[in-house]
Order: C-alpha cells, then sequence, then structure tokens
C-alpha cells in the first residue's frame, strides 16, 4: 500500500467513491481496479506472505458486540497461551515454509508491558528468521494505560524486543456512531488512528483493515477510507489494506440487532474495486 501517485492520476473525492459503490456495474469497477494496481505496479508482479495468526489469549474486557471470540477471566474457556504453546505453532509454521506470525488476542485485563516485552524477545530471538506482526491498536494503548506508560514508550519497547510491525486490527469502521454501537468500550477512531501514526513516526509500518457489514453506511465505508488515506499521505507507514464482512453468528450484535443481514460477495468485490 502506497500513497505514491502520477501527476496524470486524479484523486477520487469521497462523493465520487460513494457514487460508484452505487451505481457503477461491477465489471467497469473491476476494470479500474486493475488500471490503478497496472499504474501503481506496472512490473506485474504480485506477492504473498505465508503466516499464522496466534490468538495469545482469548481473555478480554472490551465486549464488543460484533466478537464471538472473547471471553472473561473467570470463564472455563478461558486461556493464556504458554510460551511453549506458541513455540509449537511456530514450529508448525516453519514447517510449511511459513515467515510471519501475526500475534493478537483479547485485551487482557492484568497484563502488562514487561508481558508483552517478554514474549517478543523470546520469539525473536528463538525464532529469528519469523517476522513478528503483533498486537493492535486497542492492546497497544491499553497496554499503556494499564502499565502507567506512554504509547510511544510501549511501542518503543516492543520493537526494541523485536516487533517488527502492528495489525490494522480494531479499526472495524473508523466512525466514531458505528463504533459507539458496535463495541462502546473500544477506543475512538482518533486513538486507532494516532497509534498508527505513533508506529509509523518510530518506523514501525503496519497494515490498516476494515470490517464491514453491520450499521455503518456506505459514506461512513468511504470516510474509514479516507482517513487512512489520509494518513497514507502523512507518513507512508501501511503496507497493506485488508477487509473482510461481519460474520454475525454467536455474536451479542446479531442477538441485539436481529435484522442485520449477511452481506454478499458482489459488495465485497465492489467495495474491494473502489478502496483500491
Amino acid at each position: 500500500m502506497t500513497s505514491r501517485r502520477t501527476p496524470a492520476t486524479k484523486r477520487m473525492s469521497i462523493d465520487e467513491a460513494v457514487e460508484l459503490i452505487e451505481k457503477a456495474d461491477l465489471k467497469t469497477l473491476g476494470k479500474m481496479a486493475l488500471a490503478r494496481k497496472k499504474e501503481m505496479h506496472p512490473e506485474g508482479v504480485t506477492t504473498f506472505v505465508v503466516d499464522r495468526n496466534i490468538n495469545y489469549t482469548n481473555i478480554c474486557w472490551v465486549d464488543c458486540k460484533f466478537c464471538a471470540f472473547y471471553t472473561h477471566e473467570k470463564k472455563e474457556d478461558a486461556y493464556i497461551l504458554t510460551f511453549d504453546e506458541i513455540d509449537q505453532k511456530i514450529d508448525e509454521l516453519l514447517a510449511i515454509g511459513g515467515t510471519q506470525i501475526l500475534f493478537q488476542g483479547g485485551v487482557h485485563p492484568k497484563l502488562e508491558i514487561e508481558w508483552y516485552e517478554d514474549l517478543v524477545e523470546h520469539i525473536a530471538q528463538k525464532y529469528p528468521q519469523v517476522t513478528i506482526h503483533g498486537f493492535s491498536s486497542i492492546e497497544i494503548d491499553y497496554i499503556a494505560k494499564r502499565s502507567k506508560i506512554s504509547i510511544s514508550e510501549v511501542l518503543r519497547r516492543l520493537k526494541a524486543k523485536g516487533l517488527s510491525s502492528i495489525p490494522g486490527a480494531g479499526a472495524e469502521i473508523l466512525s466514531d456512531r458505528v463504533r459507539d454501537i458496535i463495541a462502546p468500550k473500544k477506543h475512538d477512531k482518533d486513538t486507532w488512528l494516532d497509534v498508527h501514526r505513533q508506529a509509523h513516526k518510530l518506523g514501525i509500518k503496519s497494515t490498516a483493515t476494515m470490517m464491514y457489514g453491520t450499521v455503518e453506511t456506505i459514506r461512513e465505508i468511504v470516510e474509514h477510507w479516507d482517513y487512512i488515506r489520509q494518513l497514507q499521505d502523512e507518513t507512508g507507514g501501511f503496507r497493506a489494506f485488508i477487509m473482510w464482512s461481519y460474520q454475525s453468528d454467536h455474536t451479542q450484535l446479531k442477538r441485539e440487532l436481529p435484522t442485520i443481514t449477511k452481506t454478499t460477495s458482489n459488495q465485497y468485490l465492489r467495495y474491494l474495486a473502489v478502496a483500491r
């Protein structure tokens, strides 16, 4: 992901993007997206990373209504993976040629910066060939609060132990109206953006994400892209954009808003094309 543009490239406005999503046919959007890809990457090379998502704990106090993963500390299914259990998962990744781990979990109410430092240092020393891509903005923000240090210090200390980059999880939709409905305990959009801004300034790359399909409008989706685009213009620190649709099964949000319908593959392709 980059903000690089040729002089001839016209930057799409929010209104133009909304109109394309609402009115353009899918084939036209696909052709536009492919043309944009070729403009930015004329060499015609597509790359990928073989990685593994390791959820080090499912204990979380944030209670997002769209989440079917979290549990509370005293529940029978609550866990924090041991370092040995994490090592086993990394060994399995290496056995198939993987090179990166994506570390994230619930926002544990008690873990502080020292625990995370020990974890990152352990992996970096035992598996120096593995890229550590870990800890979403909400985790980093809470580690800072719990440890009574700044967000910047959390990032500096984890980078010093071997953290390479941070994932975009927790963005959902960067609209405080939407966030107040689907995740009222989660930090606001400005905090999400600021964690990534501070990471980029420290030389820590990150990814940007979007979870759609709950209560957001099309305009709020496009505004989400625009916030990311503005930060990319400022820092150049995002290396990928990933989006996915809300999966409603076993969630509190489905119980509260049962009229929310599953999104379609057509919607996904339309959003992806216009995002590009």
